[in-house]
Parts: C-alpha cells; sequence; structure tokens
C-alpha cells in the first residue's frame, strides 16, 4: 500500500488554506520569450488546419461570457464580498472545457512529424496568440508514441495555478482535469483515430518538455493519426462469420485491450432498463456551459437520462480498463425511475437500486456551497463515480489514484457533453462531501465515491449573455 497516496485520498477533502496567495502569480498563459513561433489559421472552425481547430478545442480561448454581481453570488458569502470597483472585471474569457474556479491549469504541447501540418518538433500551444512556439526541432515523436502516429499531444498541468486557490486539494483536481481534457479530446479529434494512454514514462516526457516536475507535471498523451483518402470498397463479407472471426481473434491479439480489474459483485436484485440512445458529444462541445444559476426543478424524461448515462458508462479509447469507475447516481423526478440512488451497469444499460430513502435530503448534508444545496433542491440527476482503491492500486502502483480520478472526470465530462446535446444543463462539483454517501451506497473497503456532477432543466436566469470568439 502506498500510504502518501491512500492518506491523502483519506484526508483531502475540501480545500485548504493558502498562507500566502500573493506568492502565486495569476499567469494563465506561458511565454517563451524568443522562441520561434508558427501561428495557426483564425479563425480555427473555418480553417481546414486539423490541428489548429483540435487545439482550439482543447484549450483555445473560445469564448466570452458577461456577468453581474449575481452570478457570483452563490460562490460568496454576500454582496459585500463580490469586489465592484471595475464594472468590465464581468467580462471574462472562457474556455471549451471546465476547470477548478476557472484557473486553467490544463496545457497542451504537441510532438509534430512531417504529416502535422506544422514544422516538425516539440511545440507549445499558446492559446491566448493560437500559436505554436517551437521548444525542440527535430522528431520526438518516439518518445511517446505507442503506436505509429502523425501528432502526439502532451496534455500538462500547472499545479500552483490551483493551488493558489484550494490549497492542497490541487492534486485533485489536477487528475481530474486530465480526465476531461482527454475526453474532450477524444470527442473533437474527428476522423483522425485519437486515442490517449495516462501510463507512460512521465519522467521523460517532462524533461523532453524542460519542464520542473515539482511544478508541472505530464498527465496524459492524445496519439492522432490523420485520415486516408477513402477508396472503393468491396462486397461485404458478412456470409463468411466464422472466417471473419478467425481474422478479427488475431487482430485483437495485435491490439488487446486492457485487462478489467476484479469487479465487486453486482447484486440479484431487480434492474430497471432504460431506452436506447446515442448522444452526440461533438454537438454537445458547442453548447456545454455550468449551470451557473442552478436548475429550475422540472421532471426529466427517461429518454434523457438514458443519453446522460450512456455517455457517462462510455469506454474511451485509452489504455485504463473500462471499470477503474464504477457508475453510481442518484434520480428524482425522472418520468417512470423511482427516487433513489442506483448503479449504472453500461454494459447492460441498466440501473439497479442500491439506496432507497430520500435523495435530496441526503444530498443537502452532503453539500458545502450554496449552488450546491440549491442543486439537490431542484436538479433530476447526480453523477458520482465510485472508484475501488485497493484493485486500482494492485494494479498502477502509486499511480493508481491519478488515473482513478482523470477516470472520473472523463466521465463526467462525457455526460456533460451528452447533457448539453439534449439541451440539459449540468455542473462538475467539487464542494460536496462524497463520502458521506459511501454508507448509503453500500461501499465496502476502499471502494469510494470520487466527485459529483449535477443536471436538470437550468434556471432561467442561468446562462449568461455568451458569444463565440472563433468564427
Amino acid at each position: 500500500m502506498n500510504d502518501q497516496v491512500t492518506r491523502y485520498q483519506e484526508d483531502v477533502h475540501t480545500p485548504t488554506e493558502v498562507a500566502d496567495p500573493k506568492a502565486f502569480a495569476p499567469r494563465l498563459v506561458k511565454s517563451y520569450p524568443g522562441a520561434p513561433r508558427h501561428p495557426l489559421p483564425w479563425p480555427p472552425e473555418r480553417s481546414g488546419h486539423r490541428l489548429g481547430r483540435l487545439l482550439a478545442d482543447l484549450g483555445g480561448i473560445t469564448r466570452s461570457q458577461w456577468l453581474t454581481p449575481l452570478d457570483l453570488l452563490p460562490f460568496t458569502d454576500g454582496f459585500e464580498a463580490i469586489p465592484d470597483a471595475d464594472p468590465l472585471q464581468w467580462l471574462v474569457t472562457r474556455r471549451p472545457t471546465p476547470s477548478g474556479g476557472a484557473r486553467y491549469s490544463a496545457e497542451w504541447y504537441v510532438l509534430a512529424g512531417p504529416d502535422s501540418q506544422v514544422p516538425t518538433g516539440v511545440h507549445y500551444y499558446d492559446p491566448a496568440r493560437h500559436d505554436l512556439v517551437q521548444l525542440r526541432a527535430g522528431d520526438y515523436r518516439g518518445w511517446a508514441a505507442s503506436r505509429p502516429a502523425a501528432t502526439v499531444l502532451l496534455q500538462t498541468n500547472v499545479f500552483w495555478r490551483l493551488a493558489a486557490k484550494y490549497g492542497e486539494m490541487y492534486y485533485r483536481l489536477a487528475c481530474l482535469e486530465s480526465g476531461i481534457q482527454v475526453a474532450q479530446a477524444l470527442a473533437v479529434a474527428d476522423g483522425q483515430q485519437a486515442t490517449a494512454r495516462l501510463c507512460f514514462p512521465d519522467a521523460d516526457l517532462t524533461e523532453l518538455l524542460g519542464l520542473d516536475p515539482r511544478e508541472e507535471g505530464v498527465h496524459a498523451v492524445v496519439e492522432l493519426l490523420p485520415p486516408t483518402p477513402p477508396a472503393d470498397r468491396g462486397p461485404s463479407l458478412a456470409a463468411f462469420p466464422r472466417a471473419s472471426g478467425a481474422h478479427a481473434a488475431v487482430l485483437a491479439q495485435s491490439r488487446p485491450g486492457p485487462e478489467p480489474l476484479p469487479a465487486a459483485p453486482a447484486a440479484d436484485g431487480e434492474r430497471i432498463g432504460l431506452p436506447l440512445a446515442a448522444p452526440d458529444l461533438r454537438a454537445g462541445t458547442r453548447t456545454r456551459h455550468a449551470a451557473i444559476r442552478g436548475f429550475n426543478g422540472d421532471p426529466m424524461t427517461a429518454a434523457t437520462l438514458a443519453a446522460i448515462l450512456t455517455a457517462y458508462g462510455q469506454q474511451p479509447a485509452w489504455d485504463l480498463p473500462a471499470n477503474l469507475v464504477e457508475y453510481y447516481c442518484v434520480i428524482a423526478d425522472v418520468t417512470g425511475i423511482p427516487s433513489g440512488a442506483y448503479r449504472y451497469h453500461p454494459d447492460a444499460h441498466q440501473l439497479e437500486p442500491v439506496g432507497e430513502g430520500d435523495p435530496r435530503q441526503r444530498l443537502r448534508e452532503a453539500a458545502l456551497a450554496a449552488l450546491t444545496q440549491q442543486g439537490a433542491r431542484t436538479a433530476n440527476l447526480w453523477l458520482m463515480p465510485v472508484g475501488d482503491a485497493e484493485a486500482a492500486e494492485q494494479r498502477f502502483g502509486a499511480r493508481w489514484y491519478r488515473v482513478q480520478q482523470a477516470a472520473a472526470g472523463a466521465a463526467l465530462h462525457r455526460a456533460c457533453l451528452a447533457a448539453a446535446s439534449v439541451d440539459v444543463a449540468g455542473r462538475v462539483h467539487n464542494d460536496v462531501l462524497t463520502h458521506l454517501l459511501d454508507g448509503w451506497f453500500g461501499l465496502q473497503g476502499r471502494r469510494r465515491s470520487l466527485l459529483m456532477a449535477q443536471f436538470g432543466t437550468g434556471h432561467p436566469a442561468g446562462q449568461r449573455p455568451e458569444f463565440r470568439l472563433t468564427w
């Protein structure tokens, strides 16, 4: 057992005090003075530059919002805590993915090859200028790629950006954000056969990028293979299932998927089947936003629930087991589904009841902030991924916490994209004492609920005026 990692999971549930926040400069974009730059086409959505559009969809400054003091009131102790000296402070820029406190700790680097549409070398993506800054010349894809790849993307987290606001909790948020970034990358990498890895030689890649590993960590690798021209296809071989099966077995052996972890046995009770759904995560990236004013309490349909849960439990193209997290949820006021706590089984697309009683009261007791408590009263769905620390540690060693949190973050981000695609509001929350719900879920041993996302019909005053900057 890795005592340091286990102690961190058990002890750090909320932000800790930061003795001197001013010691952490509020810089949200890096600079490399004197390094060569390669401008990317703007606006990215109108260009045919695959890499430029992908980077904008991952970490670019893509939208702006006009906020009022009422928008920040749920996050403060009262109006007197809201600074109002400069009215222009409420015009804020946003990126495509959520980040704790809008600190945007995630960064992206590019290992480009001859077919990457940019000069071969190691580059930093500068979101403020939509440029690539060249750090090294030469082809370094072999340092990170596990398969033939035209371009390799490296996702890092700048720890001090989160630490300045959340103290010891920064590492938890950085790990969650890496999962969100990977889920976004796999959703927007159209036709580039994107695959992701969260297990790799961290020290080598940190050195390649010239980073101080105490201040910034490489958390994910995304490998891209651009599409080839379409070819005329021959007739279908569906009439020869035995021959096709023999060939498929060879392909599966040549690139085997991750072995599943030992799983907790499912209960023998009745399950609830859900309608089939095929959510469009790519479409959700265009309209996803945090439910800044909560929800209005309208009921949710079973079809909408099914779309969100389908994305929640979807297995991404990465090197982690499909059951690294289990997919728990709490439901209230969903047509045809009794209120209560459930475990969602993605393979069967079914809900298994695990807890009865008034879910809203239990959620209010676990919520810390006013906005989260409001969501406990008015949302319809709360997703809470559950991880088994013992099984994960046996497979991944000290890395278990990082990959488990990343898997939880990815699951919730997929659910948020699916919700946005069907006009449902959502918000990921870390200000929830999820461990208070573990007994209700019947969790034993080192199985823990990791974090929460709330979903429902958005409050009428919830969506602020927003403008896309990339058209």
